[in-house]
């Protein structure tokens, strides 16, 4: 009996706007504790973080960086976005090693930190 291999995942792209209000989806929605970012288990899930300040003159000075940590202590970190650099990704496969969550936050002190702690990334049963 010959078993074939499960289908490889498709690939997913997410961009998730940064700015002093927190986190928001392409839309502008806010991501929230009740309002998660939901990926595939098993997919290779590349996160664009895009530096969505209005151009104030705070926002120039402003930079984020952006990690990504898992339950088990796993860690991923961004390159340094702002004006001059609006976008940076990481990639990762979603559920590697049995994790279930990820909460994404910016390691720098920044305008909004206070909003940049919290977004969830649930891995979606398969």
């Amino acid at each position: 009996m010959v078993y074939a291999a499960a289908p490889e995942k498709a690939p997913v792209e997410i961009k998730v706007r940064v700015s002093e209000k927190g986190f928001l989806d392409e839309k502008g929605k806010l991501y929230s504790a009740k309002r998660v970012l939901t990926v595939p288990k098993d997919a290779v899930v590349t996160i664009t973080f895009l530096f969505g300040e209005d151009l104030t003159s705070l926002a120039v000075g402003d930079t984020h960086q952006i990690a990504v940590k898992s339950e088990d202590g796993w860690k991923q970190e961004t390159g340094s976005i702002w004006i001059m650099n609006r976008e940076s990704s990481l990639t990762f496969r979603a559920g590697e090693n049995g994790r279930t969550q990820y909460r994404a936050y910016c390691i720098l002190d920044c305008i909004g930190m206070e909003h940049l702690t919290n977004l969830i990334i649930q891995v979606a049963a398969t």
